[in-house]
């Protein structure tokens, strides 16, 4: 299977990173400004204090599906609706989360409806079995008023790999079924969903220091609300807590009745949209881009062949 695979402006001083959670975050020597503009391959040589965290690295394959039609021959699209393959390369590398009110600016893969794809982690290393959560999946999304039944998001179904051709599927999803497919899906429940990509906002951000948020209950009302004096650091590590995105465990996962091999090596992960689960949003489906995919993290790795 064929896998298709610094600049840094130093500045005489160096700036401190205010209003951390971690009162040790190191000092950057890149510019914000320049931080912007740099590839994340680049930004990340240039600063020897981000961590060494497992991200995607290789496009596989891809079934792109077909967005709403107002989407249709605009930003990520051909002329008939199919998300273009560039995009495919915008899931690589670390997440730029932006909270639970804003989107942001950070890059993205969609799939358009009912579309999947493939992707590879880097292979310098693998994902293993281990305690809690094994991987993070990110998504770009925001919720309407930052409320948890707000979300506007597309669901998707995750699968994962030691080679890329025996898939293991989540054995314990939960969702609605979506009745209407071609409508809005005004009663959407946050609460309602479990184990699927996409059902929550991401704060990790590799460029700068993101507002942490916490759900709390205000009135009856589940939403996200900051955090007095905490943020998550452009520096976070795969234990770091308050990243979002949604986390997964490999015991989780299964094929044709048989679990994921205590020794198993994850390789692969596949992102699948699906019209037929209730998504998260509250507007026209004709606006529809399906699930998208906007980074992994490996939070159980190894170096690939066992090595230290």
């Amino acid at each position: 299977m064929l896998i298709r695979i610094c600049r840094a402006a130093l500045l005489g001083g160096l700036f401190l990173l205010f209003f951390s959670c971690d009162s040790n975050t190191p000092l950057s020597p890149v510019a914000p400004d320049d931080a912007e503009e740099m590839s994340w391959q680049e930004l990340l040589a240039s600063d020897p204090a981000y961590p060494d965290n497992v991200y995607l690295t290789n496009f596989i394959e891809w079934s792109p599906g077909i967005v709403g039609t107002s989407r249709q021959g605009g930003e990520y699209t051909d002329s008939e609706g199919h998300p273009l393959v560039e995009y495919t390369l915008d899931a690589l590398g670390p997440p730029e989360g932006s909270g639970s009110g804003t989107s942001g600016e950070g890059k993205t893969c969609p799939l358009g409806v009912n579309g999947w794809g493939v992707w590879g982690f880097d292979p310098r290393f693998v994902i293993i079995n281990g305690d809690g959560d094994d991987f993070i999946t990110f998504a770009k999304t925001f919720a309407w008023g930052s409320k948890a039944d707000g979300l506007c998001s597309e669901l998707a179904h995750v699968e994962v790999s030691e080679d890329g051709v025996k898939w293991y599927s989540h054995n314990n999803e939960e969702f609605v079924e979506n009745p209407t497919p071609d409508s809005s899906n005004g009663n959407y429940s946050y609460a309602s969903v479990k184990n699927l990509h996409g059902n929550e906002p991401s704060w990790a951000n590799f460029r700068t220091d993101i507002q942490a948020e916490s759900l709390e209950n205000l009135s009856g009302v589940d939403q996200w609300v900051p955090m007095t004096g905490v943020t998550v650091s452009r520096y976070f590590t795969a234990s770091d807590v308050n990243l979002g995105g949604i986390g997964f465990n490999l015991d989780d996962f299964y094929h044709d009745g048989d679990p994921w091999p205590s020794d198993g090596k994850m390789k692969y992960l596949k992102i699948i949209d699906d019209d037929t689960i209730l998504d998260g949003q509250d507007y026209d489906k004709t606006w529809c881009l399906g699930a998208n995919l906007m980074s992994a993290l490996g939070i159980n790795t190894e170096p690939a062949g066992g090595g230290s």
